[in-house]
């Protein structure tokens, strides 16, 4: 092994273990695993005197965006798309509403605060900080006391916003691509060929996943283990076939993920087991490189004012404000609206849309990584050590309504989560 890769390894292995060791007690101190992760990336890096480690290093890179893609199709995989039309109005109000009112908020946001950005930029920071992961905030979806059509809500409303905020993505590419010169064609050329392609791929592997594997599982030739098995080694065909072609890896596994799923479902239990714990190891992984890299360099140079204002407007104001009036007509308590438009954790889906639009582009502004990294760093902390006291708030003020017809105590299919199931907490 190299000696400059060692201290690397020694860092992401020891941060790891670490988080690992204490995870049973995490949930009572009111932390979370991704949290953690970053704190023990940020101090062993510094420690053992690392440099910080740049997410646009290229195997960085390529790990950082392969275990997006497992996550794209895990989370596609798990939803039951089919669900949403039966009393699932608050999450697609979220996706369909919400998601683009939080693009629009961001993006002018940014051209409002940052100087000489262009109307690409904008809209990339928009959509770059518009997916959400509320897996950051773990005990908001494991906590018991909360109404199941409240958990469930933020379950799939996070599950399914990365895949469908790629589109977007590709258009705010295309409209910077234009705007640097490159023509309107070339602009509609990004988009259609980054998603056209990744869909066309998506179908293609989720077809023929769905043959081989229901046949597989109905004849008994795969076990729960080799469906785990499958399922990854599916979504990394599908991921690397896209990129060969210049289409949207991202787009490819996650349609892949809803398409085999659509399609085998529940003759298959097992195809995103593998989200919560091989999966799970390679996020904690992904928060470490974080800590040690772009936390360590917040905390050492720190960030210009702009950054701290956009960062807390985004996760403050904008996609609260943009859930609460995607919720108007669904008479639900202020309480509910708040609490839904609050957890909008943002994740690893948010740094790697960063490292795409880069990839894409070829250069960025620094504003943008800063703002970016500081509103990741920013959301997993304060979503993290929210989640428990505001989960059992708003538990509380429902329960003192004590109404069996308000709709926060509506039925909901239990779509799994993301999560390990760990002790209830409070």
């Amino acid at each position: 092994m190299s000696t400059e890769i060692a201290p690397v390894i020694i860092v992401i292995a020891g941060a790891v273990f670490a988080v690992v060791a204490v995870s049973g007690r995490l949930y009572k101190a009111w932390l979370t695993e991704p949290m953690v992760a970053m704190m023990v990336g940020v101090v062993i890096g510094a420690v053992l005197g690392i440099e910080p480690v740049g997410l646009e290093d290229p195997a960085v890179l390529t790990f950082l965006e392969l275990t997006l893609a497992l996550v794209l199709f895990a989370d596609a995989a798990r939803i039951d798309v089919a669900q949403l039309r039966l009393g699932y109005a608050w999450p697609t109000r979220m996706l369909l509403i919400g998601m683009p009112l939080a693009i629009l908020g961001g993006a002018l946001a940014g051209w409002w605060l940052f100087d000489e950005v262009t109307i690409g930029i904008a809209l990339l920071i928009g959509v770059i900080l518009a997916p959400t992961d509320a897996a950051l905030a773990e005990p908001v979806l494991e906590s018991e006391r909360l109404p199941i059509r409240v958990r469930q809500t933020l379950n799939i409303e996070s599950g399914l916003n990365d895949g469908l905020a790629l589109p977007a993505l590709f258009i705010a590419l295309g409209v910077e691509a234009q705007a640097g010169g490159n023509g309107a064609a070339n602009a509609v050329g990004i988009f259609t060929q980054q998603v056209g392609l990744g869909l066309i791929g998506g179908l293609a592997f989720g077809f023929t996943g769905a043959v081989i594997i229901g046949k597989g599982t109905h004849h008994g030739w795969m076990s729960p283990l080799h469906q785990k098995i499958s399922a990854v080694a599916l979504a990394l065909l599908a991921f690397a076939t896209a990129q060969v072609f210049d289409g949207s890896g991202f787009v490819a596994t996650f349609v892949t993920g809803a398409v085999l799923a659509a399609r085998v479902r529940p003759r298959c239990e097992y195809l995103y087991e593998f989200a919560r714990t091989e999966g799970r190891t390679l996020v904690l992984v992904a928060f470490v490189l974080i800590g040690a890299g772009p936390a360590r360099e917040i905390l050492r140079d720190g960030v210009e004012p702009v950054v701290w204002a956009l960062a807390l407007i985004s996760l403050f104001v904008i996609r609260p404000l943009a859930i609460s009036l995607s919720l108007i007509g669904q008479k639900l308590m202020l309480s509910t609206t708040v609490f839904l438009g609050w957890f909008g954790p943002r994740g690893l889906a948010t740094v790697v849309f960063m490292l795409v639009a880069f990839e894409e582009l070829g250069t960025m502004p620094s504003e943008v990584f800063d703002v970016v990294l500081l509103t990741v760093v920013l959301s997993v902390f304060v979503h993290g050590l929210s989640a428990t006291p505001l989960s059992n708030w708003l538990s509380a003020r429902i329960d003192a309504r004590q109404e069996e017809e308000m709709p926060e105590m509506g039925g909901a299919h239990d779509h799994p989560t993301k999560t390990v199931n760990p002790p209830s907490p409070g």
